[in-house]
């Protein structure tokens, strides 16, 4: 140990200062028990007592037979300590960095505005907002460009996720290197739902590296074309929210998973029957497309078929979030999950009103009974319309 490890104690003083700048008394740190040497012990005693004469700290000895040795080291005055190491005060740094940041990105989103706004904030008080720290400036505008460039997405933009972030950032791999913080954002301000994982949430905001056709099957037709007679179409993204019907339609259905859906459409779809494959959380093709369909002429409701378990709900409540009418459960209750799933632990608690279709399956999952039933181990089953809940 030596000047060097002084010069720590010294910055470790500083920072104490600078965690808790009100603090009423100043900080202070011991010395080291020992030394590899006399020598480095006089060196550190020497450099000690130079910040002493400079005014900076106040260096207190032991006492007896330790009255020669270094105890603790005290802060005396911090600006001059700050002077004495060449250190410039975070609060400077600080003001410094958000000047930067200020003069090199102007988000245009008001979101972003947020976001920048927050990370100024955190600097100022000595935080790492985004875990982004003030000497990553750099980061922190990329972060910035990244989330302007998401929030301006148009939905209807079928760019995939690298030729997006190329044409519109510069640099083909900025979303996805700053993807986690964008989506944990969004999370918060309430853009996005909280349960949502990376993948399906970039694909919730139509960010995906390849873009997924939509499969669709029964009496549709697109730009002319008829696909009644195929066991199911996969559709362009940016076509799907053109689909039509091509005649009248007895009812909708979108599934969550692909097996399901391989299975209902060859098994269980009936003639005038529309059956959606969501893929998990639906993207945004998906739910454009479902959106489009929600306005035919007779449709008053949509009926989903996914697991009876926390997350085949939350994908439940967010088709409902989606669309202007109702979506329904099909083979989705808690009579379904007693006979055939596996006990559980309880989901979190989910707040429905009575009224709600899915009131019953948020309550049962949420209880100390709950059991949960993956969608493939049903069997397909057409859609009951007589009024009730099928």
């Amino acid at each position: 140990m030596s000047a060097g490890k002084a010069r720590d104690i010294l910055s470790i003083l500083l920072d104490r200062v600078e965690r808790v700048p009100d603090r009423a008394r100043q900080p202070a740190e011991r010395a080291p028990a020992e030394f590899p040497s006399a020598a480095e012990r006089a060196a550190f005693d020497r450099l000690l007592e130079d910040a002493e004469r400079h005014g900076a700290i106040s260096v207190i000895k032991g006492r007896g037979e330790a009255r020669h040795l270094t105890e603790r080291i005290r802060l005396r005055d911090a600006v001059r300590l700050y002077e004495y190491l060449g250190r410039t005060p975070a609060v400077e740094r600080a003001r410094g960095a958000v000047s930067r940041l200020r003069s090199a990105v102007a988000p245009k989103h008001n979101d972003a505005v947020q976001a920048r706004d927050s990370i100024i904030d955190g600097w100022l008080r000595g935080e790492r907002p985004f875990s982004i720290s003030l000497e990553q400036t750099d980061q922190a505008v990329e972060f910035l460009t990244a989330l302007d460039a998401v929030l301006a997405r148009d939905p209807m933009d079928r760019r995939d996720l690298r030729t997006y972030s190329g044409q519109t950032t510069g640099n083909t791999k900025l979303l996805e290197r700053y993807a986690s913080r964008i989506i944990n954002f969004l999370k918060q301000i309430g853009k996005l739902d909280a349960d949502l994982s990376d993948n399906e949430a970039m694909a919730s905001l139509g960010l995906e590296k390849f873009l997924q056709p939509v499969l669709i099957a029964g009496p549709v037709r697109l730009a002319g074309l008829d696909f009644g007679s195929l066991a199911y179409v996969g559709l362009p993204p940016e076509q799907a929210p053109a689909i039509e019907p091509a005649g009248a339609i007895r009812s909708i259905l979108t599934i969550e998973n692909l097996a399901s859906f391989n299975r209902h459409v060859r098994e269980s779809l009936l003639a005038n029957d529309v059956a959606v494959y969501t893929g998990g959380f639906p993207s945004r093709a998906v739910a454009a497309a479902l959106v489009a369909i929600s306005r035919w002429p007779g449709i008053t409701r949509i009926h989903h078929w996914g697991d009876i378990d926390e997350g085949g709900l939350r994908i439940a409540l967010h088709l409902t979030s989606l669309l202007p009418i109702p979506v329904l459960p099909h083979l989705m209750n808690p009579t379904l999950a007693r006979l055939h799933g596996i006990p559980g632990k309880a989901s979190r608690k989910i707040d429905l009103l009575p009224s709600h279709p899915w009131q019953p399956l948020a309550t049962f999952l949420g209880g100390d009974d709950a059991r949960f039933l993956e969608q493939e181990k049903v069997d397909p089953e057409p859609i009951i319309i007589a009024g009730a809940v099928s």
